[in-house]
């Protein structure tokens, strides 16, 4: 068990160092009169997969906020619903108790 964990912590200090070491060669490969162009700086990347990648976060936020704001109109829209049939329920209620308040004219049922 001790061994493996050795081998396991050996094989990603070599992983680590060779990542460490392609670093450093790219940028000693570069002559010191050419200057790498700096793409993160302005945020506009050559590499289709980071462009793609900013175009769907950009395309979720947007989708987002319009999510947002027809949640928002739906539920306005929901809460005048509801306070019109409050309304027309009241409405009715009142008209129906003025009717049962009006006394009955007697009718004579007998034949």
């Amino acid at each position: 068990m001790k061994t493996r964990q050795l081998i396991i912590a050996a094989a990603m200090l070599a992983v680590t160092g060779g990542a460490m070491a392609q670093q450093a060669s790219t940028t000693e490969a570069t002559s010191p009169g050419v200057t790498v162009p700096a793409s993160a700086a302005n945020g506009v990347s050559n590499d289709p997969y980071v462009q793609k990648r900013q175009s769907d976060a950009d395309a979720k936020a947007e989708y987002k906020t319009q999510k947002k704001a027809i949640k928002q109109q739906a539920k306005a829209d929901k809460k005048a619903a509801k306070a019109d049939l409050k309304a027309e329920k009241k409405e009715a209620t009142a008209e129906r108790n003025a009717q049962l308040a009006q006394p009955q004219p007697k009718t004579d049922k007998t034949p």
